[in-house]
C-alpha cells in the first residue's frame, strides 16, 4: 500500500536532523521558502512555529512572543507551537507561575495548540502526524472556521486570580473585554473594576509581577 503523499512547505531556515527526518518519512514532499511567520505550513491552513525551550522562555521575557502569536493567529486558520526540551528546567530565573500564565493565555486567549517534543526527531515525526491528519481532515471535510475562544474558559482562567470568585471574574472580564488584557492591567486599572477594591488588586498585580 502506498503512503499518502504529504507536501510540506518549510522555511529555509529550517536544517539539520529535523529536515533529515521528514525526508525520511513515506510520501513526503518538502518546499524550502522564505516564510515571514512560522516554520512548517500543513494542509489545512495548519502553521508550525518550532520553538526550543530556551526561545520560548526568552520571548516571553521579552514579550515578543505575544506579536508573533497574533500574527500567526490572524493569517492562518490553525496555529501549532512545538516547544523542544524542558520549559521548566530551561526556565532561567523564571517562576513557572510566568510559564503557566504564558502556555494558558496562548490556549485560551490565542487558541494556539502548544505540544511538547524531546528533541528534533520526536519533532519530525509530530509533523509529519499533523499533516496527514490535517491532509485527510482538508480532504474529508469542510474545512472550519477558527474556533471561537469560550468565554467559560475566560472565566474559569481569571477565577484562579487570588481574591477572585465568580462575580469579579465575570466583571473583569465585562471591564476589560478579554481574559489577555484583564491579565496584562496594572493594580490602578484592576482596582477600577467593579466588586474590586485597592488591597484586592494590589494582591492580583503582585502576584501577576512575581519572577519578572
Amino acid at each position: 500500500m502506498n503512503a499518502p503523499a504529504l507536501h510540506i512547505r518549510v522555511d529555509t531556515r529550517e536544517r539539520g536532523r529535523i529536515i533529515s527526518r521528514l525526508e525520511g518519512l513515506p510520501g513526503v514532499t518538502l518546499e524550502s521558502v522564505e516564510m515571514d511567520l512560522g516554520d512548517y505550513l500543513l494542509p489545512g491552513d495548519l502553521i508550525i512555529e518550532r520553538k526550543s525551550a530556551t526561545d520560548l522562555i526568552l520571548s516571553v521575557v521579552d514579550r515578543s512572543l505575544w506579536d508573533k502569536v497574533a500574527k500567526l493567529s490572524s493569517q492562518h486558520e490553525r496555529v501549532v507551537y512545538i516547544v523542544e526540551g524542558d520549559l521548566y528546567t530551561a526556565r532561567f530565573h523564571q517562576q513557572a507561575l510566568d510559564i503557566h500564565r504564558a502556555l494558558a493565555m496562548m490556549v485560551v486567549t490565542h487558541g494556539v495548540t502548544v505540544l511538547p517534543s524531546p528533541d528534533a526527531d520526536n519533532s519530525g515525526m509530530l509533523i509529519y502526524l499533523l499533516g496527514l491528519a490535517a491532509a485527510e481532515g482538508a480532504s474529508t471535510t469542510e474545512r472550519p472556521g477558527k474556533p471561537a475562544i469560550r468565554r467559560d474558559a475566560q472565566l474559569y482562567l481569571l477565577a484562579s486570580l487570588p481574591g477572585v470568585d465568580a462575580d469579579r471574574a465575570e466583571a473583569l472580564l465585562r471591564h476589560f473585554g478579554s481574559a489577555r488584557a484583564a491579565l496584562a492591567a496594572d493594580a490602578d486599572a484592576l482596582a477600577q473594576v467593579e466588586g474590586m477594591d485597592a488591597e484586592r488588586a494590589a494582591r492580583i498585580a503582585e502576584v501577576l509581577e512575581y519572577g519578572k
